[in-house]
């Protein structure tokens, strides 16, 4: 923490004096601009709409860099790179300042590469001002390198004089420690060229970020994309222009419309920055809200509506950890899985105390980590813990639900076990004795054995009860017309062998989940058998859908209780309801 901010004492210094130095360039570059009918050594000099153009350009990225250090004070090092870049843009003037001091126009000269370094850090780190992965800062860092090597070898090797293509500073370099004009030229063309790489680099990856990110993150991303295109192209225009023709001419139509277009799309680009600054001035006020928004009991689902509308995320979403079970669940007590390396989401852990209370996922392009850590302040953070308890008290529930229903499935499983046994165990086998017992009869019918015939007739008249008994048993536990036919058929099934008259309403024709239509079944039968033993003179069954529910209303049952019909609904997240005459299961049936 201590080294943190050590290292941000010099940004911070740098922030107070860079827009006060920025400005009082600016204000000189009025005055440095040449305006002569003879020789023009800046586009800016060439004509009043260029010299518009080119101030509009630099003085707007330096305005940037001033209202991103204003509204966005923890931005990292975007107001730097902004300024920096506007500076970048003026010092071509300042090279072509004829009868200036050469101390500053070798300064502008080494410092005029790095223009095109300074924008593609600014597109890359936007709109946060970080670069937010390894690649990014590969690719930046490659920039600013090829930028020094040929900023120092031009302030070390290149002598103006004896450069055949100089048009802007044919006379100072106070840098110079030995002409080589070979090595100059040769640096020169090969900042040509990786200028054209880089233009049309720049230009594919704001295609690229536009096409790929989602909609959110271009809404909030094109002020700054759009601009970023044009100037990429018309970079990579300018550096195909040079290897056309070498000596560039701020009179040439050519060179002067590539420069307008430069210079406006920096203005574009600019006025992007500072927009998207705006933009996160406004979701950072929203966000100091977010408390008093909320209040002390957040409904559950609250807390992710307050921070969608504060930060125009419409994705983002807010998940809490689970102790000691490695789940994460949403604010309705789901258990959610977190995004797995995805470059378009991030996740942002919410700590308070120390501990890890919640984890906001968002659009990695549109809601900045930092700035959202930063802007949950305390009161929030106490009415996300109250919303923390909510959904681990709702990820319980539906943990003794998801138990309960657990339990349930396992019962019937044992039911169709028991029924298969019987059906296929002791059924076969008393069955095989009631065979027996009848081939035993047939011999046993001589005469002198009709005491023998006739204990065999009794014990075949007892196992054929037996086996009646058994059939009845294993079809009491689930008919089979329920398994093949559905829970409608199985209900007229039920009514033809109930104990009184049942009189059947409105049945279903669908087919359901088979908890469901056990859970039906077992109802109706229960409450059928309950009629029987109070002797009621009928029953009235109806069952039907009422949008994802199905009903099952019984008439005449008594009053129960049933509880364990209760516990059965209730562990498939149904509702049931009983009184004196009715009654209703309300099961979930999608």
């Amino acid at each position: 923490m201590g080294t943190r901010v050590w290292l941000d004492q010099p940004m911070r210094l740098a922030g107070v004096l860079l827009p006060a130095s920025a400005a009082a360039v600016g204000v000189v570059t009025l005055r440095v601009v040449p305006r002569s009918d003879l020789a023009v050594t800046t586009h800016a000099g060439a004509s009043w709409a260029a010299g518009v153009a080119d101030l509009a350009a630099g003085l707007g990225l330096l305005g940037a860099g001033l209202v991103v250090w204003l509204f966005r004070p923890g931005s990292g090092s975007g107001p730097l790179v902004v300024s920096l870049a506007g500076l970048a843009w003026l010092a071509a003037d300042w090279v072509g300042w004829e009868g200036g001091p050469p101390v500053a126009r070798s300064l502008a000269m080494a410092v005029e590469p790095f223009f095109l370094a300074f924008v593609v850090h600014l597109v890359l780190a936007a709109p946060g001002g970080r670069l937010r992965s390894r690649h990014r800062r590969i690719a930046v860092g490659a920039v600013y390198a090829a930028a020094a090597i040929v900023s120092v070898g031009r302030a070390l090797f290149r002598d103006p004089f004896l450069d055949p293509w100089c048009w802007s500073n044919c006379t100072d370099n106070v840098f110079l420690a030995s002409a080589q004009p070979d090595v100059a030229r040769a640096l020169d063309s090969a900042w040509i060229l990786f200028s054209l790489a880089v233009g049309l680099l720049l230009a594919t990856l704001a295609v690229r970020q536009m096409a790929a990110t989602t909609a959110t993150a271009r809404r909030s991303m094109w002020p700054v994309l759009v601009p970023a295109l044009l100037l990429g192209m018309a970079v990579g225009a300018h550096a195909l222009a040079l290897l056309r023709q070498r000596l560039e001419s701020p009179r040439d139509p050519v060179f002067s419309s590539l420069f307008q277009v430069r210079a406006w799309a920096a203005v574009g680009l600019a006025v992007g920055v500072i927009l998207v600054a705006v933009r996160a001035w406004r979701a950072r006020a929203t966000l100091a809200r977010l408390a008093a928004d909320l209040g002390e009991a957040p409904t559950p689902g609250s807390l992710g509506l307050a921070l969608a509308s504060a930060t125009g995320d419409p994705s983002i979403g807010v998940l809490y950890p689970l102790p000691g079970s490695g789940r994460h669940v949403d604010a309705s007590g789901t258990t959610v899985d977190l995004p797995a390396n995805r470059s378009d989401r991030a996740v942002t852990p919410i700590v308070r105390n120390g501990r890890e209370v919640a984890l906001v996922v968002h659009d990695a392009a549109t809601v900045d980590p930092e700035q959202l850590r930063m802007q949950i302040g305390a009161a929030a953070r106490l009415a996300v813990e109250n919303e923390r308890l909510q959904a681990e008290v709702l990820a319980q529930l539906e943990d003794l639900r998801a138990s309960r229903a657990r339990v349930v499935e396992v019962g019937d499983a044992e039911r169709r076990r028991l029924e298969r046994n019987l059906h296929d165990g002791a059924q076969q086998r008393v069955l095989a004795l009631s065979y027996d017992l009848r081939l035993a009869r047939a011999g046993a019918d001589a005469p002198g054995a009709s005491d023998l015939a006739a204990l065999l007739a009794s014990a075949e008249e007892a196992a054929q009860g037996a086996i009646d008994e058994l059939r009845e048993l294993a079809h009491g536990i689930y008919p089979a017309v329920l398994t093949e036919a559905g829970i409608g058929p199985a209900l007229w099934t039920l009514a033809d062998s109930a104990p009184l008259p049942v009189e059947l309403g409105e049945l279903p024709e669908d087919r359901f989940p088979k908890a469901v239509e056990r859970t039906a079944f077992v109802v109706a039968s229960e409450a059928i058998d309950a009629a029987g033993r109070l002797e009621s003179t009928h029953v009235a069954l109806r069952m039907f859908r009422n949008d994802d529910r199905l009903i099952l209303e019984v008439k005449g049952a008594g009053p129960g209780p049933f509880v364990h019909l209760a516990d059965r609904v209730g562990a498939l997240g149904g509702r049931f309801t009983n009184d004196a005459s009715l009654i209703r299961a309300e099961l979930p049936c999608v």
